[in-house]
């Protein structure tokens, strides 16, 4: 795959070519989420700076994506077990069939713990084996969000026993953010690298 490719319908924007709004997100965006994308082992950015996954996009509307980049941090900041953010990730990008989340979460979701026959049961929308409780009870929550647009009311109760009504907001947050990261990918059809 060449590199042009990794923007789906859109161009990779060059470093050297954006405005100063958008070389502005550029920095942040190089300094957060690709700081972050690194350390955790996948790809956000090619050697020569230009952004890839929704990042490339997101340099479009750079007063929008600051705004989202602060909701995600804030909801990154928030107290959710790492097994169990992974799992709604790819539970929502994998209904999105968003290749770049997926490929993006495989990797944060291996390190964060869940098991491989999980994960892959997760990207290929089968029920998946071997998750801790909290993680199966929030696969289900955004499966029902997402493929069902209803929480039905037993599993709505045992979402706020477990989680408390603070993680829950958390929760749904969450889906929320890849609810939209995930349209972005998909109508733009971002790949992932190979």
């Amino acid at each position: 795959m060449t590199d042009q490719l990794l923007g789906g319908r859109l161009a990779l924007l060059a470093p050297d070519e954006l405005s100063t709004e958008q070389r502005r997100l550029h920095d942040r965006l190089t300094s957060t989420r690709v700081s972050r994308a690194t350390s955790t082992g996948y790809r956000a950015a090619l050697p020569d700076g230009r952004l890839i996954g929704p990042f490339n996009a997101f340099l479009r509307a750079p007063a929008i994506a600051e705004q989202q980049l602060a909701w995600a941090q804030a909801i990154s900041a928030a107290d959710l077990p790492g097994g169990v953010r992974e799992v709604v990730v790819l539970t929502v990008a994998a209904e999105w069939n968003a290749e770049y989340a997926t490929y993006a979460h495989r990797i944060a979701a291996r390190g964060a713990g869940v098991p491989e026959a999980s994960i892959t049961a997760l990207t290929d929308r089968r029920p998946p084996p071997g998750l801790e409780p909290d993680e199966l009870l929030a696969h289900r929550l955004a499966l029902a969000l997402v493929r069902h647009h209803d929480v039905p009311d037993p599993l709505y109760a045992e979402v706020v026993e477990t989680f408390g009504e603070h993680r829950t907001v958390v929760l749904l947050a969450l889906i929320g953010q890849y609810l939209a990261t995930s349209a972005l990918l998909t109508c733009f059809r971002v790949s992932a690298p190979r």
